[in-house]
């Protein structure tokens, strides 16, 4: 016998500790692909600025790089002792993205240390620059692959069959996972899955970017560098573009896939809270172009199965709301450094630039993380109480929504006793992690040396 939900306390410890990785995950992805970035301006142009930043966002990178692999093991004993059955459904299902994904993280512990510490061994600097690029694609890679599992458990991939084993092992494992043909594996990287690994390995790089700008920011104006500015002036308006593309394109096609594949997780994150089919105007609109569309409400399925009804504010006021404005202010920033509030029709800009630069480093990160957050919870607590959600069409009624439970008998272990001391000082940990991270970093940037 299964329940649907897992312990709170076990929940949260999960939770906090994937998204402090995610962080750490995040701000190395961001950071060595400016570094190689960086590096492409000055073998192109040979001006030392872009030689500075580089090697500066080189080693900053490789600090996140050890710090994150070392919270990273963390996580992943966590995941084991915590939700025993998850190590069943990976060996019986999901194997093949954590197979590529050993790979590419071989490619980044090897590789970023020999790029930082190679600078000036190459006659031909272009060699050195291919290591950092291999580097950077081996974090992308490793983050395409995450995402691919991480896609998985909020749609069951097709060919995707969950077996109820008719006896449990060691009172812990209770489901598997298997592909109905061996080629059937490549599901994992379906079209739906591609959709969700490209949204994440945006907000990934948007979270990054968004926190490097800021800080860059608050130092331009705090000690103004030309480098600084060089910095600003190539990433603002990338940065910029990027959350143009997540929520104007990716974006439209992830919502898509929610409308297609779980109903249920829509009704709730939109705030559909009526019972029955119900023509909803505006979301038929955004989804089919039409007015005409009905939608399963929210209160159409049963109370233990329905994710919680505070997701609209996740998704509409930290995801939705906070990237729309991180957006705006990411363009007004672009305008500003590119000098554009000195020409005529453009004099608004200097009217707000109090708020619009003084404000930046601090809305920057702010909005960044929230967006990032409403988008972390839209998507994981809005498969609650299952993994490898997958909505069966019923004649009578609102789909059927199947999975695996996240309670006892599903994916936590059943054997663990989780007492609150326990969990008070793995939570110390999860944030103290990332802490020395950023404190490592503030460190190098201020040229301390720590004996």
């Amino acid at each position: 016998m299964s329940t649907l939900e897992a312990p709170l306390l076990a929940r949260w410890l999960s939770g906090v500790g994937i998204m402090a990785h995610l962080l750490l995950a995040s701000m190395f992805i961001g950071t060595i692909t400016f570094a190689v970035v960086a590096e492409y301006r000055y073998m192109r142009t040979r001006d030392e600025d872009w030689r500075l930043l580089a090697r500066t966002f080189a080693v900053i990178a490789t600090i996140f790089l050890g710090v994150g692999a070392a919270f990273g093991t963390l996580v992943e004993f966590g995941l084991v002792v915590l939700w025993s059955n998850f190590v069943t459904l990976i060996g019986s299902g999901l194997v093949l993205p954590f197979y590529f994904e050993l790979y590419a993280f071989l490619m980044e512990v090897v590789l970023v240390p020999i790029y930082v510490f190679t600078w000036g061994r190459f006659r031909n600097g272009w060699y050195h620059w291919l290591i950092g690029l291999v580097a950077a694609l081996g974090a992308l890679y490793s983050a395409f692959n995450i995402l691919a599992v991480m896609a998985a458990m909020s749609m069951r991939p097709p060919g995707l069959e969950i077996v109820e084993l008719p006896k449990s092992i060691g009172q812990v494992i209770q489901y598997a996972a298997v592909f109905t043909s061996p080629s059937g594996v490549l599901n994992m990287f379906w079209s739906g899955a591609e959709i969700f690994i490209f949204h994440g390995i945006l907000a990934a790089l948007i979270l990054s970017w968004s926190a490097i700008v800021g800080v860059t920011i608050y130092s331009q104006r705090r000690s103004p560098k030309p480098y600084k500015l060089k910095a600003l002036r190539t990433m603002l308006p990338a940065l910029t573009a990027l959350i143009a593309v997540e929520g104007l394109v990716i974006g439209h096609y992830q919502g898509e896939l929610v409308v297609q594949f779980d109903p249920l997780k829509l009704s709730a994150i939109e705030g559909m809270f009526w019972s029955g089919f119900k023509v909803d105007p505006l979301l038929s609109l955004l989804a089919y172009g039409d007015t005409a569309h009905g939608f399963w409400g929210y209160f159409s399925w049963p109370a233990s199965i329905r994710p919680p009804s505070f997701l609209p504010a996740f998704y509409l006021g930290f995801m939705v709301a906070g990237g729309v404005l991180l957006g705006a202010w990411s363009l007004g920033l672009t305008l500003y450094y590119y000098d554009l509030h000195k020409v005529k029709g453009f004099g608004w800009i200097k009217g707000i630039e109090r708020l619009l630069v003084g404000g930046g480093p601090y809305a920057l990160v702010l909005l960044a993380a929230l967006a990032s957050i409403g988008g972390a919870v839209t998507a994981e607590v809005g498969r609650q109480p299952f993994v490898l959600v997958k909505a069966v069409p019923s004649t009578t009624g609102p789909p059927e929504i199947t999975g695996i439970p996240v309670g006892l008998g599903g994916l936590y272990n059943p054997t663990l006793t989780l007492t609150p001391w326990l969990a008070a000082l793995i939570f110390a940990v999860e944030l103290v992690m990332p802490a020395l991270a950023i404190y490592m970093v503030y460190l190098y940037l201020n040229r301390r040396v720590v004996e």
